[in-house]
C-alpha cells in the first residue's frame, strides 16, 4: 500500500495465504517499522534485512516517481 500524502509505504511478506511480516516505510520521518517474523520461512525466503532494504528502496521509488509525475517531469 502506498500513502503518497504521508510518504508511507507498507509491504508484506506472504506465503501460502499467510502474512508473515509487514514492513512500514515512513520516508517523511526516515523510519521503518517491522511486525512479524520469517522463522517459518527459513530456508525458502530472503532474510529479514534483505526484505527491509528492498521495501525501503521500492518505497522511495514509488514516492519519488509519483512526485515527479505530479510535477510533469515524467
Amino acid at each position: 500500500m502506498v500513502d503518497l500524502q504521508n510518504k508511507q509505504v507498507t509491504g508484506t511478506v506472504s506465503y501460502n495465504d499467510k502474512i508473515h511480516m509487514t514492513v512500514l516505510v515512513d520516508l517523511k520521518f526516515d523510519k521503518v517499522d517491522v511486525e512479524g517474523s520469517l522463522k517459518e520461512l527459513k530456508g525458502i525466503s530472503m532474510d529479514k534485512e534483505s526484505y527491509i532494504r528492498m521495501f525501503a528502496r521500492e518505497a522511495k521509488f514509488f514516492v519519488d516517481k509519483q512526485y515527479f509525475e505530479s510535477q510533469g517531469i515524467l
